[in-house]
C-alpha cells in the first residue's frame, strides 16, 4: 500500500498540488486524469520516488515500482543482450521468453537492433523491461500512445489480469472506461477520486460541478450582502458605535469572504475543431503506384497501389511493425521507397504530426519554439504582428 498524508509540490512559478492526501490499495486499477501541465507526470515521478516533494509525506509499505514513462529512448543494442542485463541472474532467462509470449511480442529477433523496432514493438520491450524487476506497482504514463488496435485490445485484457496495482494516466477515455477501477483528476490543486470507468467519472464530475456553480453563486450573494452591509454601517452617525460596527463587519469579510474565497469553475474544452481547405474532391493528392520498401533484408510491404483524392479522411491501421509510420514518411519525404513511385497532387502542402516529437527543442519555451517554426512573432497584444510563412 502507497499512502500520502499533506503532499504538496510547487515550482519557481507554479504551484502543482496542495496538501493532497491518497492511498493505492494493492491490484486497484486507476486512471489518472487532468488537463495539461496540471501534474500528472509530477506525481507520478514523486510517488515512485523519483522527483522530490515540496512538502509532506509519502509512505511507501513493501512496495517495488515499474515505471513506464510516455517517452524511452533506447541505445542501439541488440534486444536480447539489453534485457538479458535486466535479469536478476543468468538462470531467468526463462523470464523473457514468458513475458514475451504473455505481452504477445511475435516475431522476436533478440539479435534485432532497439533502434530498429516500431514505437508499438517499443512500447513491448519497455514493458517487458519493467516487469523483469517484478514490481507490486506499475505507473504507466499514457500506455496507447504507440500501440495499434490489436495492441490496446490486448494491453486492455492484460492490465485486468494483472495482481499488481497500476495506476495510469491516458486521455483514451475508452482504454480507461475498460480497465480501471477509480478515476483520480488532478484539479484546482487537489485530487478528486471518483470510484467507476470513465463515464462514471464524467457524470460524477457534473454533478461536482453543478455544485461548485451553486456554492459561486451563494458566494457572490453573501458577498453582496456583507459589501451593502458594511456601505449602511457608514451611515451610523454616532461615530463609537460607527467604527464598532464597521470593525465587526470588516472582521466578517475577512472571514467568509476573503479567506474563503470561492471561484467559477472554468471547463477549458474544445467543442469542434473545423479545417476549411478549398479542395476539389476529384483532386489528386497522393498515389502509390507498385511501391514497394525493404530495411536491409527484411521487406515491410511490398506492390502498394492507392489513391488518395479530395477531402478523403483516411485510417491507416494494422500491427505494430507493418509499415504505417513508414508510409507516412514516405508521402512527406523522410523515407524513400526501394520500389515504385509516389506522386503527391499539385500545390500540395504536407503537415506532419509524429508519435515521438524529437524535432522540438526542449531548451526553448513554447513560445520560441512556436516563432521559429511558424515565423509569426509576437508583439505587445494578443496576436500575432507579423507571420512570414502560410500555415497550413
Amino acid at each position: 500500500m502507497i499512502t500520502a498524508k499533506n503532499l504538496c509540490k510547487s515550482f519557481s512559478d507554479k504551484e502543482l498540488l496542495v496538501n493532497v492526501n491518497l492511498k493505492i490499495s494493492a491490484g486497484r486499477k486507476i486512471g489518472l486524469v487532468g488537463r495539461n501541465g496540471c501534474g500528472k507526470s509530477t506525481l507520478f515521478k514523486m510517488l515512485n520516488g523519483t522527483e522530490e516533494v515540496s512538502a509532506g509525506h509519502i509512505d511507501i509499505q513493501g512496495e517495488t515500482f515499474g515505471y513506464v514513462p510516455q517517452e524511452f529512448p533506447f541505445p542501439d543494442k541488440l534486444i536480447g543482450i539489453y534485457l538479458e542485463k535486466k535479469l536478476a541472474t543468468k538462470w531467468d532467462m526463462y523470464k523473457i521468453d514468458m513475458l514475451a509470449n504473455q505481452l504477445k511480442f511475435q516475431n522476436y529477433d533478440p539479435y534485432q537492433s532497439l533502434t530498429t523496432l516500431s514505437e508499438g514493438q517499443k512500447m513491448k520491450v519497455k514493458l517487458m523491461e519493467v516487469l523483469l524487476a517484478d514490481p507490486t506497482t506499475l505507473f504507466i504514463d499514457e500506455p496507447t500512445n504507440h500501440l495499434d488496435i490489436e495492441g490496446i485490445v490486448w494491453l486492455e485484457e492484460y492490465i485486468k489480469s494483472l495482481s499488481q496495482a497500476v495506476v495510469m494516466i491516458s486521455h483514451d477515455r475508452f482504454f480507461l472506461n475498460n480497465t480501471v477501477d477509480e478515476i483520480w483528476e488532478i484539479d484546482k490543486l487537489q485530487i478528486f477520486r471518483f470510484v467507476g470507468n470513465y463515464d462514471n467519472y464524467k457524470l460524477e464530475k457534473m454533478k461536482l460541478i453543478e455544485k461548485w456553480d451553486q456554492e459561486y453563486t451563494l458566494f457572490l450573494k453573501h458577498k453582496a450582502q456583507l459589501e451593502k452591509l458594511l456601505e449602511n454601517v457608514h451611515k451610523i452617525k454616532d461615530g463609537k458605535k460607527r467604527g464598532r460596527a464597521v470593525g465587526a463587519v470588516k472582521k466578517r469579510i475577512e472571514r467568509e469572504v476573503t479567506t474563503n474565497k470561492k471561484e467559477k469553475y472554468v471547463s477549458k474544452r474544445i467543442n469542434s475543431l473545423d479545417f476549411d481547405t478549398d479542395v476539389h474532391q476529384g483532386k489528386l493528392m497522393i498515389r502509390f503506384d507498385n511501391v514497394s520498401k525493404k530495411y536491409g533484408e527484411k521487406l515491410v510491404f511490398e506492390n502498394l497501389d492507392f489513391d488518395i483524392r479530395g477531402k478523403e479522411k483516411v485510417w491507416l491501421f494494422g500491427p505494430n511493425g507493418a509499415g504505417k509510420t513508414t508510409i507516412i514518411k514516405m508521402i512527406i519525404g523522410e523515407e524513400p521507397a526501394t520500389s515504385g513511385s509516389i506522386k503527391l497532387g499539385e500545390n500540395m502542402k504536407c503537415g506532419y504530426y509524429s508519435q515521438v516529437q524529437t524535432e522540438l527543442d526542449s531548451e526553448k519555451t513554447v513560445l520560441e519554439e512556436f516563432m521559429n517554426s511558424t515565423g509569426c512573432y509576437f508583439g505587445s497584444g494578443e496576436y500575432p504582428l507579423n507571420c512570414n510563412k502560410n500555415l497550413i
